[in-house]
Parts: C-alpha cells; structure tokens; sequence
C-alpha cells in the first residue's frame, strides 16, 4: 500500500487505505489540511476517526434500539478480545498498542454512546461533566498521543477542552435532542432558572431557556479558558488549529444561547465571521501565554472533581 508508514499495518492495508480516503475527504469538508500530519500518526489518526463514525453509524444506522445496543456490546468484545475483530478494529486496535493509544478511553466512549440510546435527563452539572468526558473527552485522549502529545499536564488540559467542546454541541442541539427524547441541560440549572425538563422536551421559547443555556454557555467558557493555558506545551504543527476549534465552538455556542437562529455549523458562519476569527487566532498566537513566555497558572482541580480518577483527569482532584 503506497504511503503506508508501518508494516504491521499490512494485514488491512485495504482498510487503512479506505480509513485514509474517508479522514481526508472529511478533513478538508472541515477546511483542515490532513498533510501537515506526518504519514504514519495520519494513519492512526484516520483509523480513529474512522472507529468513532463507526461506533456513530451502528447507533444510528440501526433499526431499533436493541440492535444499536446489541451493537455496541459486540464492538466491546472486540474492543476487550473476547470477540474476534473485524478488519476497522483490527487495525485499530493494531495501532493503538503501536502509538500508545488509550484503548481505556475508547471503552468510556461506549459508555457514553450506550446512555444515548435511553431517554436522556441528567440530574446534575457533575453527571453532565461526567458525559461530556465520555462522549467527547475520552476521544481527546485518544487523539492526543497520535498528535505527539503525551505530558499529564497537557492531557489534563486536552479533557478540558473535550467536555467544553461537547458543552458547547449540547448548546448547538437542545431542540433536535428534545425530539429524540433527550435533555442535556442538567435540572439542578433549569431549576434555578424556573425551568423542568418537560419544559425543554415541551419546546419551551427560547426566551424561556436562555438564562439556563447561558449558564451552560458560562461553564463551557471556564473549561475552553482551562484548556487554552496549556497552548504553549501543544506542538506547534497542531498549536494554531486546536485554539481555533476552540475559539469557534465556544463561540458558536455562546451565539446559540443567545439566538436561536444563530449558525450550528461553522460552515454557516459568514465570511466576515470567519476572517474575523483567523485575526483573533492570529494574535491569540502571539501572546506570551501561547508563546511559552510566561508561567502557566496550575489546574484548577475542581474542574475534574466529577471525573476523580478517570484517564487524563487532574489527579489533585481526588
């Protein structure tokens, strides 16, 4: 297989090469450049992407939810050894003991994606920190050594922005999840606000849930604020796109708590929008913070207080 990296990949050459195709046509859907990462961790890379669409299709391409979970668990199995691999997970799993991926991660993702399959209604901020890791998190510290990334200091940081990331994408969603019977935003905030869940399943205005969704907004801003302190220990062919998938999200996010008809998608922000974020991107890149010039504030460890003990989080928060 031409621009295979690692030979032991050579038992499913054809699947890394279709892992490969599908990552860089999504990629550049995205406006990234697949080519500034080097061959083989691109090949990794894919495969991981690839096994996450894969895990997303077998939920969603599924004819009821007993398949999709009957899915999942096979996919466990194959995960753990106890069932026999297909060729995606093969590799997959090839790669992860080449690279040092937390194959760990993976089986929290499962988890994640195994509670979406069950009306949604999360009682607190702790157990919306908690899914947020699992869902979006836990594919962070997969990413993460692929791109070269292996301090404790920084992986604490890569999980920040994993569950601002996902805060932010509940925020993009509240409607279409209330269709499918699911309600991310925690009650302990929609009852400060005078709000219920049925209220938000009910399609309450958004005038209604704004101070709720705003609140969310706030907490996915302290998370993104955690996450960028560590800019300077990213390396510098990844540094400048992961603060912007940061700045964008966080954003696109704040917007949607306070308009409804904001974009959901950075493809539906107008150019002036876009441009305006490469600027502050730009000199975001100059900042002493991000050049490495002056001394990174310590972890907050109560951000992780929910997440004590699992992969990547601050270990003072136990």
């Amino acid at each position: 297989m031409t621009g295979t990296a690692w030979p032991g990949y050579l038992p499913w050459a054809d699947t890394v090469h279709a892992a490969r195709a599908e990552f860089d046509r999504a990629a550049r859907s995205l406006g990234l450049i697949p080519a500034i990462i080097p061959p083989v961790a691109r090949e990794d890379v894919a495969l991981l992407y690839c096994f996450c669409r894969h895990l997303d299709d077998a939920v969603d391409e599924a004819p009821d939810t007993a398949t999709a979970r009957a899915r999942l668990v096979r996919i466990a199995g194959e995960l753990s050894g106890e069932n026999p691999p297909r060729p995606l997970i093969a590799a997959f799993l090839a790669g992860a003991a080449r690279s040092g991926l937390p194959l760990e991660c993976a089986r929290y993702l499962l988890l994640g994606m195994r509670a979406d399959l069950d009306p949604v209604r999360l009682p607190d901020t702790d157990t919306l920190v908690r899914y947020a890791y699992q869902v979006s998190a836990a594919v962070g510290l997969m990413l993460a050594p692929l791109l070269g990334i292996r301090d404790p200091g920084v992986l604490v940081r890569v999980v920040d922005l994993g569950i601002a990331l996902q805060l932010s994408n509940i925020l993009l969603g509240v409607a279409a999840d209330a269709r499918r019977d699911r309600v991310y935003l925690p009650a302990t905030i929609l009852t400060r606000h005078q709000l219920t869940q049925a209220d938000v399943l009910g399609g309450a205005p958004h005038a209604r849930l704004r101070p709720a969704l705003e609140e969310v907004a706030a907490l996915a801003g302290v998370y993104y604020r955690s996450a960028e302190q560590a800019a300077a220990r990213v390396p510098l062919r990844y540094r400048h796109g992961i603060l912007l998938l940061g700045r964008l999200y966080g954003g696109m996010g704040r917007a949607a708590a306070a308009n409804p008809s904001a974009p959901t998608t950075p493809a539906g922000l107008g150019l002036g929008i876009r441009v305006w974020r490469l600027v502050e991107l730009a000199v975001l890149a100059l900042h002493p913070a991000t050049l490495g010039l002056t001394r990174e504030p310590a972890h907050d460890p109560a951000l992780h207080r929910a997440i004590a003990g699992w992969p990547g989080a601050d270990p003072a928060a136990g």
